[in-house]
């Protein structure tokens, strides 16, 4: 009996839109903040570390030239102002590189190392037309510890 009762979940949860496989929509309307955290993007060759004073608990260290974290979102149309909230260990370790949509890509850096904190540079981006919107970060400089991105339309 149990093994059935598990079946018809798995297929009702699928046939709703619920399965694991499937990538969440992330839809941004009116004027939300959203916030989305680095350890749940696609990783490559880069780790997932526990800190206890990242939002989440966790933080995601870029290890070399060939890391990156990545994800790709469904994002309304409109302005944001992008930040991401990072911990550089000194001034020669706290820089990496953001890519969003196919129109920015700049070296971003925390305000100042040793605790999280936003970037120096705030992002601009305009998404042209609802739909999907790449997020790539990829390695500057050694022990950079990523933690959240947030959109502000």
């Amino acid at each position: 009996m149990r093994a059935k009762w598990m079946v018809v979940s798995v297929i009702a949860l699928t046939a709703f839109g619920c399965s694991q496989t499937d990538e969440p929509k992330i839809e941004l309307v009116g004027n939300k903040k959203f916030t989305l955290e680095v350890e749940d993007f696609k990783l490559t060759n880069a780790k997932v570390q526990d800190l206890e004073e990242a939002s989440g608990g966790k933080v995601v260290v870029l290890q070399d030239e060939y890391s990156q974290a990545e994800k790709t979102i469904q994002l309304s149309k409109g302005n944001y102002q992008i930040t991401v909230f990072a911990l550089g260990t000194s001034f020669d370790e706290d820089a990496f590189y953001l890519s969003i949509g196919d129109t920015f890509e700049g070296r971003l850096y925390p305000e100042s190392p040793g605790e999280i904190l936003p970037t120096l540079d705030t992002v601009h981006y305009t998404q042209k037309a609802d739909g999907p919107c790449k997020i790539l970060f990829t390695y500057a400089e050694p022990n950079v510890l990523l933690d959240h991105i947030e959109f502000v339309p």
